[in-house]
């Protein structure tokens, strides 16, 4: 008879995390990098899109189709996982916080604001600046297409926490406002077309869980 526990799947707390973050022609540079990402993938990856309401569940259970991993909208309080792909709600700012326990250390927090117009244009640089406090070198931050200088401010958090950061290239985006922001900022490590940006994190993925395994 087989031993009951062995059924059990194993739960785990991710090694690092990825923020990728996106406004305009978002979804088609997501779309490119996604489902490349391989089911043994140890970290979690966090997606902020500045969408209209509603749109990040679609676009959340359109990845899922198409994923290797599992990709959906997270509620309030639950625990952050590896091998998961959590799409933030638009109308949420989404942050970590710590618990007590070894598993889960963190829980991620949604916070409403629909009503908050500031909020809502600087989401990507408190859910990375909130990531970066919780992980430090272990977070990769990823700025793709977009309009305004959302991010920006984000990956500097990144940055100076000792993370990786990538921003997409001119040439591959719809509109480069969001990279360039960040790019003349002078806190983006490397600057990539498209097409390379997946390789890149899982190569990167391979160093920072490298390196937490170290320390």
């Amino acid at each position: 008879m087989q031993n009951s526990e062995s059924t059990i799947p194993v739960i785990r707390g991710p090694e690092f995390v990825v923020i990728i973050a996106a406004s305009t022609g978002g979804p088609q540079a997501l779309a490119q990098i996604l489902p490349r990402i391989p089911v043994t993938f140890p970290g979690a990856i966090i997606v902020v899109q500045h969408m209209r309401n509603g749109f990040t569940r679609v676009l959340g259970e359109m990845f899922n189709q198409v994923c290797n991993l599992p990709v959906h909208e997270p509620v309030d309080g639950q625990a952050l996982q590896q091998s998961r792909i959590l799409m933030a709600p638009c109308s949420s700012r989404l942050s970590l916080s710590p618990t007590d326990f070894d598993f889960p250390a963190w829980r991620v927090i949604l916070e409403d604001i629909a009503d908050l117009p500031d909020a809502r244009n600087s989401k990507i640089d408190s859910t990375m600046t909130s990531i970066s406090t919780a992980f430090g070198k272990k977070t990769i931050g990823v700025l793709l297409s977009g309009i305004g200088t959302d991010g920006c401010q984000g990956l500097k958090a990144i940055y100076s926490a000792g993370g990786r950061t990538i921003a997409q290239d001119s040439n591959s985006s719809v509109v480069f406002d969001l990279p360039s922001s960040a790019i003349e900022a002078g806190v983006v490590h490397e600057v990539l077309p498209l097409w390379s940006i997946a390789d890149r994190i899982i190569e990167l993925a391979k160093e920072v869980a490298g390196d937490a395994v170290a320390a």
